[in-house]
C-alpha cells in the first residue's frame, strides 16, 4: 500500500512522522473501539440557520460555489442525532446529498425532497477535527467503476482519510469527512494541492483547541450518518484560503498499435496528458506524422488519431498538449514502418484475468459487484467467456459467459476466496483468486415513534364545502409509505376512519363551528403520534334570488329560399340552472302563435313555405318558469329557375342488318337527329367484330366520315360493307360511333355474309 504524504505547513520532517504515526495508531483505536457520540442543540438556543450561497471553491479541481452552513444545517431536524429524514439534503425516502460519494465530479447542485435546487457543495467554519486517520478498509490500486475503473498513476495503492468534525464549543452533533482514494489517486487531493492536504490535515486534530474551516460534497452514507464525501478542501480559521498553485504546462506521452506495421497498416495513436489545472479531457492535442514541423490535425480535446503510412522508414511522430493557460508541451517517438508483409501471428497463449469489486467490504446484506478484466493475443477482451467462484470451493456458481459483470450476497460471515477463470477462443484458460470479508450486518437502532402532522384544502369553508386533509408521516425505522393513520373529525376521541397506508380523507362537516381534527399515525411497531389542528367552518350562504334566463340564436344557412332547410341552434344559460336544463319553443313566423313544443333540444329545423321576412322568436323557460325571448328576421326568396336540359343527338340506321355473298358489297343509311339545341360536326367510325374464327374480313368505311348536324336539325352517312370471293362467310357485328364533342353515341349493324 502507498500512502500519500505532504511536507508539514510548518512543522520538522521528524514532527511530520511522528504525527503520522500517531495518526495510524489512533486510527487502529477508532476501528477497535467505535465511538458513538450524544448530539445536543447549541446551549444558546439557536435555529438552523440559513445557508449563504456563492462561495468560493478553495480546490481549484472542484468549479462548483460552495453554500456556507453548520452542522446542524445538513442534519437538520433530527440534530443532534443522525437522520436522512428531515434534512434540506434529503432527495427521496433512502438517499441524500450527492448520488455518488467517490464522483470525481459530483453535481453541484441536487434537487430536496421539497423540490428546491440547494448546493451540494457547502463549506462549515468553526469546527474541530478528531478521530482523523487512514482508512485501511477502504484501499485500492483502481478507481471505482463509476471513475472508469483504470489503475492508479503510478500503479500506486491508495487508501481513503477519514474522521469526524465537530462544531466548536458544542459536544455532539458530529459529521464524518472522507477525503477518497480516487481523489487521492487523481491528484485532486494530496500533498501537492495545499487546500486539501490530506497528510498535514493529521497535525490540526483537537478536542476544540484548533479552528478549522471545511469544505465537502454533502452525502448520505445510509442508514448510518451524514459526510462530506467527497471532502475537498480545509484551513485553519484564522488563516486566508489557500492559493491555488501556479500554472505549469501539461505532460504529456503516447502509445499506438500495433507498435510496428507496413505501408499497409492503419496505426491507432492515443495521448495520455494530465495538468495541474485543467482535467485531462479538457487538454487539447495535436499531431504531426513526419516530425517535419507541420501539423498535420488540429487542436482537439480527442486523444485518439489514427494514421496509414504511404512509405516504409522511421517516422517522428511528435504530440503537442495544450492546457487552457496555452502552455503547451511536446513528445515525440519514432514509428517504424516497413515494407515488408506482417509476420505470421505468435502462438496462441493463455488470456490473463484480474478482477475488481465493489463494495471492497460488506455484511451479508451487501450485493457485491465483480468486474473481471481480461485480455488474450488473439481475442479481444469482448470474446473472452468467464465463470466464478464465490466460495474457492472449487464448484463454478456459474457458465461460461463473454458478460465481465456479476452479482453476488454471501449468506454468512466469513472471509471468502473468489475465483474468476477466463477462457479464449483456443480453449487455454487462466485464474484469479482474491478474499472477499463479509462482516455481520449491524443491528437495527431501537425502534422511535414516528411523527405526524396534516394540512387540509381549503383553509376554511362552510358546511358545503369538501376539506381534503393530507396527513404527513416519518419514522426512523418504517418508509412514509408503509405509517398507518386515522381521523377524528371532531376530537371527541372517536376515530371516524380506520387505520390506512393512505395519507389523504376528505370530510364534509355537518354544521358550523371550530372543530378539533385530529390525526394519530401508527409504524410497524405498533408506537403512535398525534397530532390536532383547528378547522373552522361556518354556515352556506344564501343562494341568491332566481333570474331569468339568457337566451340566443342563430342558424345556417344564414338566407336561403324555399327549398332551404334552415338549422336554429339556441344558446341559453341561467344563474340556476344548467343550459342543458333549460327548456325552449320557435315561432318561425312571429305571429304569437308557438310552432313546436317546450323542449331541452336546442336546435330545430324549419323550411318555410313562401319567400318573405320571417321574424323567428326563440323562447327558455328556466325551472322556477322565468322566460326569455330572443327574435331574428330571416329572409327567404324564391328558387332560381331549374337549368336547361344539355345538348344531345341521337343516332339511328337503316336497314338495320344485311346479308351479303361473297365478292358483293351492302350498305346502310347512318342518321343523326338533334336533340336540345345540339350542332356541330360529327365524326363517323366504323368497326367490324365477329365471334367466330374470320381469316378474311369484310372492309367497312362511313362516307362521309364528317358531317354538319344543324341545330334540331339532321344529318345522314352511308356505312358500306364490301366482300371478296375469299372473305370468311359467318355473322359479323358493324359499330358506327359519332362523336360531337364530348357527346358520343353508337349503332350497330348485323352483317350475315354467305357463299351464295
Amino acid at each position: 500500500m502507498t500512502e500519500r504524504r505532504a511536507p508539514s505547513q510548518g512543522g520538522s520532517s521528524a514532527r511530520k512522522s511522528a504525527l503520522l504515526t500517531f495518526s495510524a495508531t489512533l486510527l487502529l483505536l477508532i476501528l477497535a473501539v467505535p465511538v458513538y457520540l450524544a448530539v445536543v442543540s447549541p446551549t444558546d438556543g439557536s435555529t438552523t440557520s440559513a445557508a449563504t450561497s456563492g462561495l468560493a471553491s478553495w480546490n481549484p479541481n472542484v468549479s462548483c460555489s460552495a453554500d456556507l452552513v453548520t452542522i446542524r444545517d445538513v442534519l437538520g431536524s433530527a440534530y443532534p442525532h443522525q437522520a436522512l429524514n428531515g434534512s434540506r439534503y434529503q432527495v427521496n425516502s433512502t438517499s441524500g446529498g450527492i448520488p455518488l460519494e467517490r464522483s470525481l465530479s459530483p453535481p453541484c447542485t441536487i434537487t430536496n425532497m421539497s423540490g428546491q435546487a440547494v448546493s451540494s457543495l457547502v463549506q462549515i467554519n468553526g469546527v474541530s477535527l478528531y478521530g482523523y486517520g487512514v482508512k485501511t478498509t477502504d484501499c485500492s490500486a483502481w478507481y471505482s467503476k463509476q471513475n472508469g475503473g483504470a489503475r492508479y498513476p503510478g500503479n500506486q495503492t491508495v487508501c481513503t482519510n477519514a474522521g469526524q468534525i465537530i462544531t466548536i464549543g458544542t459536544t455532539s452533533g458530529y459529521m464524518k469527512i472522507e477525503i477518497d482514494r480516487d481523489w487521492l489517486g487523481k491528484g485532486y487531493c494530496g500533498p501537492n494541492v495545499p487546500s486539501c492536504d490530506n497528510a498535514t490535515l493529521v497535525q490540526e486534530q483537537s478536542n476544540g483547541s484548533i479552528s478549522l474551516d471545511v469544505q465537502g460534497f454533502v452525502f448520505w452514507e445510509g442508514p448510518y450518518h451524514w459526510e462530506l464525501h467527497p471532502f475537498t478542501a480545509w484551513k485553519l480559521s484564522s488563516a486566508p484560503p489557500p492559493p491555488p498553485p501556479s500554472n505549469a504546462p501539461p505532460t504529456a506521452d503516447f502509445t499506438w498499435s500495433p507498435s510496428t506495421g507496413t505501408n499497409q497498416t492503419t496505426f491507432n495513436f492515443t495521448a495520455s496528458v494530465s495538468d495541474d489545472h485543467d482535467s485531462p479531457s479538457a487538454i487539447q492535442v495535436r499531431w504531426d506524422w513526419q516530425g517535419d514541423g507541420v501539423w498535420d490535425t488540429t487542436w482537439s480535446t480527442t486523444k485518439t488519431a489514427q494514421h496509414r503510412y504511404s512509405t516504409a522508414g522511421n517516422k517522428t511522430v511528435v504530440l503537442q498538449a495544450m492546457d487552457s493557460g496555452g502552455l503547451t508541451t511536446a513528445k515525440n517517438h519514432i514509428v517504424t514502418v516497413s515494407a515488408s508483409p506482417p509476420p505470421p501471428p505468435p502462438p496462441n497463449a493463455p488470456p490473463t484475468a484480474d478482477f475488481t469489486w465493489t463494495p471492497t467490504s460488506g455484511d451479508t446484506t451487501t450485493v457485491f459487484t465483480f468486474t473481471a478484466q481480461v485480455s488474450d493475443d488473439h481475442d479481444s477482451a469482448s470474446s473472452i467467456q468467464v465463470r466464478w467462484d464465490w466460495t474457492g470451493d472449487g464448484t463454478w456458481d456459474t457458465g461460461w459467459s463473454t458478460t465481465k459483470t456479476a452479482t453476488h450476497t454471501f449468506s454468512t460471515a466469513g472471509n471468502y476466496g473468489v475465483v474468476v477463470q477466463a477462457i479464449d477462443s483456443g480453449g487455454l484458460t487462466a485464474s484469479a483468486t482474491h478474499t472477499v470479508t463479509v462482516t455481520a450486518p449491524p443491528p437495527p437502532p431501537p425502534n422511535s415513534p414516528p411523527t405526524v402532522d396534516f394540512s387540509w384544502t381549503p383553509t376554511s369553508g362552510d358546511t358545503s364545502t369538501v376539506f381534503t386533509f393530507t396527513a404527513q408521516a416519518t419514522d426512523d425505522h418504517d418508509s412514509a409509505s408503509a405509517i398507518q393513520v386515522r381521523w377524528d373529525w371532531t376530537g371527541d376521541g372517536t376515530w371516524d376512519t380506520a387505520w390506512s397506508t393512505t395519507k389523504t380523507a376528505t370530510h364534509t362537516f355537518a354544521s358550523a363551528g371550530n372543530y378539533a381534527v385530529v390525526v394519530q399515525a401508527m409504524d410497524s411497531g405498533g408506537l403512535t403520534a398525534s397530532q390536532s389542528h383547528s378547522v373552522s367552518v361556518s354556515a352556506p350562504p344564501p343562494p341568491p334570488p332566481n333570474a331569468p334566463p339568457s337566451v340566443d340564436f342563430s342558424w345556417t344557412p344564414t338566407a336561403g329560399d324555399t327549398s332551404t332547410v334552415f338549422t336554429f341552434t339556441a344558446q341559453v344559460s341561467d344563474d340556476h340552472d344548467s343550459s342543458s336544463s333549460i327548456q325552449v319553443r320557435w315561432d318561425w313566423n312571429g305571429d304569437g302563435t308557438w310552432d313546436t313544443g317546450w323542449s331541452t333540444t336546442k336546435a330545430a329545423t324549419h323550411t318555410f313555405a313562401t319567400a318573405g321576412d320571417y321574424s323567428v322568436v326563440a323562447q327558455a323557460m328556466d325551472s322556477g318558469g322565468l322566460t326569455a325571448n330572443a327574435n331574428h328576421t330571416v329572409t327567404v326568396t324564391t328558387p332560381p329557375p331549374p337549368p336547361p336540359p344539355p345538348g344531345d343527338f341521337s343516332i339511328g340506321v337503316s336497314p338495320g342488318s344485311l346479308t351479303i355473298v361473297c365478292g358483293s358489297s351492302g350498305s346502310s343509311t347512318i342518321s343523326l337527329t338533334s336533340l336540345n339545341g345540339l350542332s356541330g360536326t360529327a365524326s363517323l367510325s366504323a368497326s367490324i367484330s365477329s365471334s367466330g374464327l374470320v381469316f378474311i374480313w369484310p372492309s367497312v368505311s362511313v362516307s362521309p366520315s364528317s358531317v354538319a348536324l344543324a341545330a334540331d336539325g339532321t344529318a345522314t352517312s352511308t356505312l358500306t360493307i364490301w366482300t371478296s370471293l375469299l372473305t370468311t362467310p359467318g355473322t359479323y357485328t358493324v359499330t358506327v360511333t359519332a362523336t360531337i364533342g364530348s357527346v358520343t353515341h353508337s349503332v350497330n349493324v348485323t352483317v350475315v355474309v354467305t357463299i351464295l
